[in-house]
């Protein structure tokens, strides 16, 4: 059985890693032969399905929803970034309070906030998103393997050791990936200025788009002018007019409640304006709209409708002298579709942005996460029960309405860790575990410091060929059984192989971090492998330079 099941991890790992077969069919058929096969049972093959450490993810995606809802990450790193001259500037003040962040939420949804802002600061500043995006990805990794809820990863790792009987708390993870992430820090700050280094491109772009944004009383800007909140000219967008009760203000005048800010605007620009926190617009969607009437009027005749407001349209003029015209596109805002579906005056329509940012839950969804934070740090309940009842609090206290929630699910992430659970099954249950870690053994002689070695530098690479859950579930039971053939601490090698799995640098498609900023920052895998290995080089001495000596102390 152990063979059979080499041949099947091998051959699923191959699949995956080559991208030609989705993953997750890579992950179930896999599951099935083994099943056949009569490997595992198919309750033991599908346990990933009920998992602590799955459903705990799928919490915590909801609880990262909620939090970054509110439009509180981008308010933070636009105040981090005032004022910034250069690229070395802008990483040392992004990466420690987003590091403590990622140590605590999701990586990904922070990523994907960073990149408008780093898009935004190149367009503000000059200073090139290229410079920034790749470094504080990996930095955000390193830093999310500290705690247990801050990867994937860790919480495969916790839920499988503890049906091995091993428990893992809040904070196990930071002996080792605190000072691995401290080191990798310095080592991106350092690599970032010789070989991410290029001018940022900006192109003058034709601001077509009148768009005219409302300031409510629970607007961040009430109280201070545009250029203060860094919204008064960009690339994409140009303030031009403040409209107050009706009549011109001086542009610089701070902003009150009831101001309407008039922009002229690309259409990705209007979509930016939408997006960001300040204005304190409502919870509603942003829809594209097709204009089908022939009828005389003009653009402001859309909002006959009191749920509908026009947001921007393709004119110089007001709204109110911009006429009607068939197949004009305007962007409308609107609480429910049926408006849009009813409206005499609208053809087609899509979604053109999510909802507006909502900086009145700010700290209702900060309170939310930070109780579930200090819950899972004293034990309080089981993790997933306490991330779990989190989730839950985000949409009882309409931080998120029930179908935001749903929507924070990635199902393919969820059912990708989940099958890769069953391969770690798959190994335990043939007996493949014990021959890989008496080979691990064998390999380092009996000497501690070769076997933590070897350990690190084979989760490094299997890490950089397959999801981090399929290491994770693979190498936590080889693991288990090192520690108690060896009578090592196996919270210390658990740990050990927590860390060495963030080590997602030197391949773009090991990591979805990576992914997402590779086309932004026009990165190529060359440049990956070429910033990576200096990171790994120094993430791999500085595992190995504090693991040894713990394991050898608990010995």
């Amino acid at each position: 059985m152990a063979i059979l099941t080499a041949v099947i991890v091998v051959a699923t790992l191959i699949a995956m890693t080559s991208g030609r077969v989705p993953a997750i069919l890579a992950l179930i058929i896999a599951l099935l032969v083994a099943g056949i096969a009569g490997i595992a049972t198919p309750a033991e093959l599908f346990s990933g399905l009920s998992n602590g450490g799955v459903i705990t993810i799928a919490a915590m995606l909801v609880i990262a929803k909620g939090v970054l809802a509110t439009g509180v990450i981008s308010r933070v790193t636009f105040r981090l970034l005032s004022g910034v001259r250069t690229s070395a500037q802008t990483l040392i003040r992004l990466i420690p309070p987003v590091g403590l962040i990622s140590s605590l939420i999701n990586t990904t949804p922070i990523v994907a906030m960073l990149i408008p802002a780093t898009k935004e600061l190149q367009q503000r500043s000059g200073i090139p998103a290229r410079s920034v995006l790749l470094p504080v990805a990996h930095a955000t990794t390193l830093a999310g393997s500290m705690t247990l809820i801050g990867t994937s990863s860790n919480l495969i790792i916790a839920g499988m050791a503890q049906e091995e009987g091993v428990r893992l708390s809040m904070f196990s993870f930071v002996p080792v990936a605190a000072p691995v992430a401290l080191a990798g820090w310095i080592a991106i700050f350092v690599s970032s200025r010789y070989l991410l280094r290029g001018k940022a491109r900006i192109k003058e772009k034709e601001l077509r788009w009148r768009t005219e944004i409302p300031v409510s009383g629970k607007a961040v800007s009430v109280g201070r002018n545009a250029a203060e909140l860094g919204i008064a000219k960009t690339v994409e967008y140009e303030l031009i007019d403040v409209r107050r009760w009706g009549e011109s203000v001086v542009l610089d005048s701070p902003i009150e409640e009831g101001d309407i800010l008039v922009y002229q605007a690309t259409e990705a620009g209007v979509r930016m304006l939408w997006t960001s926190p300040r204005f304190g617009l409502a919870p509603h969607h942003l829809f594209a709209v097709t204009v089908s009437s022939n009828d005389a009027g003009s653009i402001r005749d859309l909002q006959d409708d009191e749920d509908l407001l026009v947001v921007a349209a393709e004119t110089a003029k007001r709204f109110r002298d911009t006429p009607l015209r068939p197949g004009a596109t305007v962007f409308v805002s609107t609480s429910s579709r049926e408006v849009l579906n009813n409206h005499p005056f609208v053809g087609l329509w899509q979604d053109a942005a999510g909802k507006a940012p909502q900086p009145g839950k700010t700290w209702i969804a900060l309170g939310i996460l930070t109780a579930v934070v200090v819950a899972a740090s004293f034990g309080l309940a089981p993790v997933e029960l306490i991330a779990g009842t989190g989730a839950a609090a985000m949409v009882v206290s309409g931080v998120l309405t029930p179908r935001s929630a749903v929507r924070a699910l990635d199902w393919n992430i969820l059912a990708i860790i989940a099958g890769s659970i069953g391969l770690g099954v798959m190994v335990i249950e043939s007996g493949l575990g014990g021959y890989i870690s008496g080979g691990i053994i064998e390999l380092s002689s009996g000497s501690l410091p070769l076997m933590v070695a070897v350990i690190a530098i084979g989760t490094t690479l299997l890490t950089n060929f397959v999801t981090n859950a399929a290491a994770a579930s693979i190498l936590t039971p080889v693991a288990i059984s090192i520690a108690h053939s060896m009578d090592l601490n196996p919270v210390l090698l658990l740990i050990l192989i927590g860390t060495c799995i963030s080590f997602t640098f030197l391949n773009p498609y090991s990591h979805q971090s990576n992914l997402m900023v590779m086309e932004p920052g026009n990165y190529t895998t060359t440049v990956f492998v070429k910033f990576g290995v200096p990171i790994t080089l120094v993430g791999l001495a500085t595992a190995f330079a504090v693991a040894w000596p713990m394991l050898a102390f608990w010995h």
